[in-house]
């Protein structure tokens, strides 16, 4: 797992039929499907978690900042590989109260330069996202224009379209 700062533009939308998500990325990179556990942290209006994938013992330690807005936004995002990461997990718990623990599968894929993630949630249904890594005011807004295009090739629903995390939506109820 890579580690770093990132600066990002993403989207995320409810997507319930990832069978049409699937078939509209013919031709992308399949990366993989993983089931993953995220471990969200009490820090106020900031987000820190522990990610976990099934069956591996390294993880990742996540820290981003990101308005809570509908649409392609913007996120300052910093990456940690954590080689054990149920005991940094350990270590935080006990530090930190949990706020929300994210179970789910997401399958990834690479299209068009941008990472597409297909995501089934415990609790909250189903999901797409786009992830593009960017570099400047130039390089956001050519993100933020091909991240737009990519919802209408998906053909989101404006009303589908997501402002909150997951763990935000889980806390909620």
């Amino acid at each position: 797992m890579e580690g770093g700062a990132r600066h990002l533009v993403e989207f995320k939308a409810r997507y319930e039929d990832l069978g049409k998500a699937r078939a509209l990325l013919e031709g992308a990179e399949p990366v993989g499907s993983f089931r993953q556990v995220d471990t969200y942290f009490s820090l106020g209006e900031r987000r820190l978690k522990v990610r976990s994938v099934e069956g591996r013992s390294d993880g990742q330690l996540v820290y981003y900042e990101r308005p809570d807005a509908g649409g392609v936004k913007e996120s300052d995002v910093r990456l940690a590989a954590l080689p054990d990461a149920a005991a940094v997990l350990d270590i935080l718990t006990r530090a930190f109260p949990v706020a929300a623990e994210v179970r789910k599968t997401r399958e990834v894929y690479r299209f068009q330069g941008v990472q597409v993630h297909l995501d089934t949630v415990v609790g909250l249904g189903r999901f797409l996202e786009f992830e593009k890594v960017v570099d400047g005011p130039r390089g956001i807004e050519e993100g933020r224009r091909q991240l737009e295009d990519l919802a209408a090739y998906f053909q989101v629903a404006p009303e589908d379209v997501m402002a909150s995390s997951y763990s935000d939506l889980l806390e909620r109820g």
